[in-house]
């Protein structure tokens, strides 16, 4: 049981830290450096985009890629430095 709820809260906080840096990353876009505008048009070509809606769309999926695989990045090194932090002491 306790093992079904250590997953259980990891993927609650994986799908939620994603959501909220989204959100983060969209609103406060000036924080960051600009994606580049070749990335940006191939993107939009990749991906059909006639108007803003399908553009912001776009914005958004670009924006829950780029957080979900940071802090699936952040989970893992945090989960591995734990790992070797309380690994028991050798014999």
């Amino acid at each position: 049981m306790k093992i079904a709820l250590i997953r259980l809260s990891l993927i609650i906080w994986v799908l939620a830290g994603t959501v909220v840096l989204a959100r983060f990353l969209i609103l406060h876009h000036d924080l960051f450096p600009p994606f580049p505008e070749a990335w940006a048009i191939w993107l939009i070509d990749l991906y059909g985009s006639r108007d803003g809606e399908e553009l912001a769309d776009l914005e958004i999926l670009v924006a829950l890629g780029l957080a979900f695989s940071a802090i699936l990045t952040v989970t893992t090194l945090g989960w591995l430095v734990w790992r070797q932090v309380h690994r028991p002491a050798p014999a």
